[in-house]
């Protein structure tokens, strides 16, 4: 019998696992063994840190860690804000790091989003300490955008990595806290990266070019708030590398035309270019009829570009609604 729950709980997920070791004796036996929890996914759900040391008991085997939308425990009524946010910061980490440390080498994939003040840029410290086999990592926080010391210590920790996504969340607490010095860092500590996300306004054309430069196979990159790529940027920026990338993703990026015109002309395999654009992106008062009808014409310009040849296919424009 334990054989055949073998074979059907290596594809329940997290949340179902957890309540099938309530059902009976074999069934908590199967539910809590190792080889079962391959992949762990948390998300939408308010946990504590005790929690995480518990289930590192079971993660000895797991290759793929995935924490999103956790949320903190609720506020007391006679807790302040101030109290409750020192509290609360940090507050997971302790039963991360014991997840971190059970799951060792066999984790392969982690990744860490909007999960506020709750945990911080010290979880991939943590992961650097612990999980040296990472190959793809995700963290993105708005209140703890991660800092050029910690990408150090991840960079020096897991040179494996070849998928990285640390684009501070919108709006971000720190919005200078990932600058240039992070692009640069992360060029030099991972020349193989195939797949990057990064962003925030601290990201400037000395940075992008470095990082250009240095990761010469990158094939997936996406800017997410981004000051506007114009066609000086993306000359620049080409000038140093990119020519084997294969998707380009602008998300809340001014982007000019002739910047998009520029890159398919010099990156050749450029299968996907994805332009992700609100009128906030531009504009102080996105309310203004001045402001939207400017916009519309800069959408209008941008969809254009899908009846030059090479275009029509690769080029994907998603706006807000246009009057």
């Amino acid at each position: 019998m334990r054989a055949a729950l073998f074979c059907i709980f290596t594809y329940l997920d997290t949340k179902t696992l957890l309540r099938t070791a309530e059902v009976c004796r074999d069934w908590k036996f199967v539910a809590r063994h190792p080889a079962v929890w391959t992949r762990v996914l948390l998300e939408n759900a308010r946990i504590s840190s005790k929690f995480l040391g518990t289930l590192s008991q079971w993660c000895t085997q797991t290759h793929s860690l995935i924490l999103q939308n956790l949320k903190p425990r609720q506020r007391g009524k006679k807790e302040s804000k101030d109290d409750y946010v020192k509290s609360t910061r940090g507050c997971l980490e302790e039963g991360l790091e014991a997840l971190l440390k059970a799951t060792g080498s066999n984790l392969l994939i982690l990744k860490i989003s909007h999960c506020p003040n709750l945990l911080t840029d010290r979880s991939l410290w943590l992961a650097s300490c612990y999980c040296r086999a990472l190959q793809a990592v995700t963290y993105r926080s708005a209140t703890d955008p991660v800092g050029q010391e910690v990408i150090w210590a991840l960079g020096a920790g897991c040179r494996d990595i070849i998928s990285l996504q640390v684009a501070p969340l919108h709006p971000c607490q720190q919005p200078a806290r990932f600058s240039n010095r992070c692009l640069q860092t992360i060029g030099r500590c991972w020349p193989h990266l195939r797949a990057l996300g990064v962003g925030g306004a601290g990201c400037g054309i000395q940075g992008l070019a470095s990082l250009a430069r240095n990761c010469m196979r990158l094939q997936v990159l996406e800017l997410d708030h981004v000051s506007e790529i114009n066609q000086e940027v993306a000359a620049e920026v080409c000038r140093e590398g990119l020519k084997g990338l294969e998707m380009l993703v602008l998300t809340s990026t001014p982007v000019t035309p002739k910047a998009l015109l520029h890159f398919n002309s010099v990156c050749r395999n450029l299968k996907s270019i994805v332009v992700q654009i609100g009128i906030e992106d531009y504009f102080e008062d996105p309310n203004s009829p001045e402001a939207r009808k400017l916009f519309d014409e800069m959408v209008n310009k941008l969809q254009a570009l899908k009846k030059r040849p090479g275009f029509s296919k690769i080029l994907h424009v998603k706006a807000d609604s246009l009057c």
